[in-house]
C-alpha cells in the first residue's frame, strides 16, 4: 500500500509504489486517490504520513473476480513506505510461486486482518475462485472528527455474515489520529436479534504484519511491541473492557509484489465471548 502502492486484496499479491508510479507516469494521468468510493468497496484514509483502507463491501461474486476473498471488513495500514497491518494476499497467484495446497486457505478471513468466529470465514470460500453464504449486507458510515483542531475520519462497519450460522453482527470502528501516529479501534459483537443466544463461541481477531517486522509480547499478554524496519517502534495495546482475550503472537505469510510467499508474524487477539455479544477495544500506537 504506502502513499502509492497497493494492498494485498481479493487474491491479489501487493503491487509496489514503484510499479505504481510507473503506470501513473506511462498513462499522463494527474489524479488523487479516491477516499470515498463506495462503488468498488473499499474506504481509505490518509493523515499525516499513514494511510488506511477498509475492505467496506461483500465479496465480489464468481463473475466479478476470480479468486474472491471472505476479506469483509479487513484492513491494511501503512506509515510512508512501511506496511505496518496487511492481508495475506497471494490467492490468484497459486501455482507459481505460491503453493496450490494454500491457495483456498489465502481466501478465508483468517488470512485478512479481521475479525473470525469459532474459525470460521465470514463468507463460504468454495474451489475455483467461487465463493458461497455468508456476507449480503455492509453498512458504513464514515465521519470527520476533530482532534487538535486537526480533521480526523473515524469508519464504522458491520457485517452480517455470521448473522445466520450464530445470530452475531460484526460491527468495526476505526479511528486514525490526525498526524497518522495512532490507530484505534473497537470491533463489536452484537445479537443479530432481539434476543442473544445463551453460551460462549471462540473468536480471533487476526492483524497480520507488513514484512521484517519483529514483535515482542507483553508480560500480561494484553500488548506486544512492533518494531519495524524503517527503524520506528509501534506499541499495540488491548482496552481495559476487553474482557478476558488475550495477545498471542503466531506465523504468518505475506506475498509481496513478484509474487514471493514471506514468513511474516501476526497479532491475534483471541479469547471466548458470550453469544449474546462483546466489544474488544484496542489502540496502535507510534512510540517512537
Amino acid at each position: 500500500m504506502g502513499d502509492r502502492g497497493l494492498g494485498s486484496w481479493q487474491g491479489a499479491g501487493a503491487t509496489s509504489a514503484l510499479r505504481v508510479d510507473a503506470l501513473i507516469a506511462a498513462s499522463g494521468i494527474r489524479a488523487r486517490p479516491g477516499k470515498d468510493s463506495r462503488h468498488w468497496g473499499y474506504q481509505r484514509v490518509d493523515a499525516g504520513k499513514a494511510t488506511l483502507v477498509l475492505d467496506a463491501a461483500p465479496p465480489p461474486r464468481s463473475r466479478h473476480a476470480r479468486y474472491g476473498c471472505a476479506s469483509t471488513l479487513a484492513f491494511e495500514l501503512s506509515h510512508g513506505e512501511q506496511r505496518i497491518i496487511v492481508n495475506c494476499g497471494g490467492g490468484e497467484l497459486a501455482g507459481g510461486l505460491v503453493p496450490v495446497r494454500i491457495e483456498q486457505g489465502l481466501r478465508g478471513s483468517a488470512a485478512h486482518s479481521t475479525l473470525v468466529l469459532d474459525d470460521a470465514n465470514s463468507t463460504a470460500v468454495l474451489i475455483k475462485g467461487q465463493i458461497g453464504k455468508g456476507v449480503e449486507e455492509v453498512e458504513i458510515a464514515r465521519t470527520a472528527v476533530k482532534q487538535k483542531g486537526r480533521d480526523a475520519a473515524r469508519l464504522e462497519a458491520s457485517h452480517n455474515g455470521y448473522a445466520a450460522r450464530f445470530g452475531l453482527i460484526h460491527r468495526r470502528t476505526l479511528l486514525l489520529g490526525a498526524d497518522g501516529s495512532g490507530l484505534s479501534g473497537e470491533d463489536v459483537l452484537e445479537p443479530s436479534g432481539r434476543q442473544g443466544k445463551r453460551g460462549k463461541i471462540a473468536f480471533a481477531i487476526r492483524f497480520h504484519l507488513g514484512y521484517g517486522i519483529e514483535a515482542g509480547l507483553a508480560d500480561d499478554c494484553r500488548g506486544a511491541g512492533l518494531a519495524l524496519p524503517d527503524g520506528s517502534y509501534w506499541q499495540f495495546r488491548l482496552g481495559g473492557d476487553s474482557g478476558e482475550a488475550q495477545i498471542a503472537i503466531e506465523d504468518s505469510l505475506w506475498v509481496d509484489g513478484q509474487g514471493r510467499p514471506r514468513a511474516t508474524k501476526q497479532l491475534v487477539v483471541e479469547g471466548l465471548t458470550s453469544r449474546s455479544g462483546g466489544r474488544f477495544p484496542w489502540l496502535l500506537k507510534r512510540m517512537g
